[in-house]
């Protein structure tokens, strides 16, 4: 009996669309699955896009893309209770086209994402909750749905973080998220006259400010941070927390975003803002959180739900690699379609091209990140140490000058580091960052 489809592609997020669109573009009959309402519906996440890898499928697509601006300044930094060190970097050639990077709002890029899917020959199908994958011994062999299998030699997962398809099988045997593995992410949105923004964050029209903060101000042992980035007419700011550090802390969310928004160095760029959204989701934990294998008889995992989502604190990607491996994973579908054969081995192509075009030598490589961006002592001591030692050399008191040496020791002696903790973190930075 023939299958219904050649690929079927679960997720319309980053990944699953530019799969389908190169799917449909080299000839398959893709089916391309979206629990939400409609694609972008189901996904909180508004970031910034490095989207060089669209240009494969989509030449010039920031001409159409409803992205919000160009992004021509990043901002990192530490808050602290009584103020914040940071700094920040620009690029002239951020700013001239094809551009470097994007703030985007996935519920408008998702949706024109999918729209192009459709245009190329995909069929994108919405208000699919898919309950669970057409198994078939150790093959997967399409989906299943409202007691309705839908067949496909190849089934592509990219249904985010939290992929209930593949918890509980061979893809995830365990059941459950590991919260050492998984972050929680609170974010909302604000509402600015377009001008205001403009004049409160130094930029010209088109043109976007980003920032990341990691944050000094949570309760002892609760790891997090903040992020903020400008849109067209609107202002993206959240907080992205460790889910194991919050255990038997009795903190809400909320009131750690309230916290970050309340801060001095966040709160000024609210002022006249009109709240417009709300909503958190979960994000993967990069390298610690990929599946047991990305791919098998019949099946291939791409994007967050294969974990691809790189962060050191400093940097945070995962749209580029949704898109690069969303690519991968067709490219690997159209041969296997060609060769009449979806097995493991066949589809083991997908493996080798995620080690020739770097996306595994990336999270392997930076595998003990998660000793350095999870270490408390970067979210209490160093915060403090650094913004006091900065504020006393720069504060003028009318007194005699004093050797920033001495007053580095005078802070390290009030702080509650030790020689032996900070010999230790300076040598795992050094090896991991």
């Amino acid at each position: 009996m023939a299958d219904d489809f050649d690929v079927i592609v679960v997720g319309a997020g980053m990944a699953g669309c530019a799969a389908a669109i190169r799917l449909a573009k080299g000839g398959a009959n893709v089916l391309l699955l979206e629990r939400g309402a409609q694609p972008g519906t189901k996904n909180l996440s508004g970031g910034i896009l490095w989207g060089h890898d669209l240009d494969a499928i989509l030449p010039k697509w920031w001409e159409s893309m409803p992205v919000e601006r160009h992004v021509v300044r990043k901002r990192f930094g530490f808050l602290t209770a009584e103020g914040s060190v940071s700094f920040s970097l620009s690029d002239a050639a951020w700013g001239t086209p094809p551009y470097a990077a994007h703030a985007v709002l996935r519920s408008r890029t998702d949706a024109w994402l999918a729209a192009q899917a459709e245009a190329a020959g995909a069929t994108v199908v919405a208000s699919v909750p898919v309950e669970r994958l057409n198994w078939e011994g150790t093959r997967v062999h399409g989906v299943v749905q409202g007691g309705e299998t839908m067949t496909a030699p190849v089934t592509i997962l990219a249904d985010g973080a939290n992929s209930r398809l593949a918890l509980g099988t061979p893809i995830r045997p365990n059941p459950r998220l590991s919260a050492e593995a998984t972050e929680l992410g609170v974010k909302e949105v604000y509402k600015l006259p377009k001008g205001t923004l403009e004049d409160r964050f130094n930029v010209r029209d088109g043109e976007g400010h980003a920032e990341e903060w990691v944050s000094g101000i949570f309760p002892p042992g609760v790891m997090g941070g903040g992020f903020l980035y400008t849109n067209r007419d609107t202002v993206s700011l959240g907080i992205i927390l460790n889910i194991a550090s919050m255990f038997g802390k009795n903190v809400q969310s909320h009131d750690l975003l309230e916290r970050f928004k309340l801060h001095p160095e966040i709160a000024g760029r609210l002022d006249g803002a009109e709240l417009v959204e709300y909503g958190a989701k979960l994000i993967s934990g990069g390298w610690a959180s990929r599946p047991a294998s990305f791919h098998g008889d019949g099946w291939m995992v791409a994007g967050d739900a294969a974990g691809f989502v790189f962060s050191n604190g400093l940097v945070i990607q995962g749209m580029n690699y949704a898109v690069r491996t969303g690519l991968l994973a067709a490219q690997t579908a159209l041969e296997a379609k060609a060769a009449n054969d979806a097995s493991r081995s066949r589809l083991a192509a997908y493996h080798r091209r995620l080690e020739s075009t770097g996306v595994l030598a990336d999270f392997r490589e930076f595998e003990g990140l998660d000793a350095v961006k999870w270490n408390p002592r970067f979210y209490r001591e160093y915060p403090e140490l650094a913004y006091r030692v900065l504020h006393d050399l720069m504060t003028e008191t009318g007194g005699p000058k004093v050797h920033a040496r001495a007053l580095a020791w005078k802070a390290f002696r009030r702080s509650k580091l030790k020689w032996s903790a900070a010999a230790k973190d300076v040598v795992s930075l050094g090896r991991n960052l």
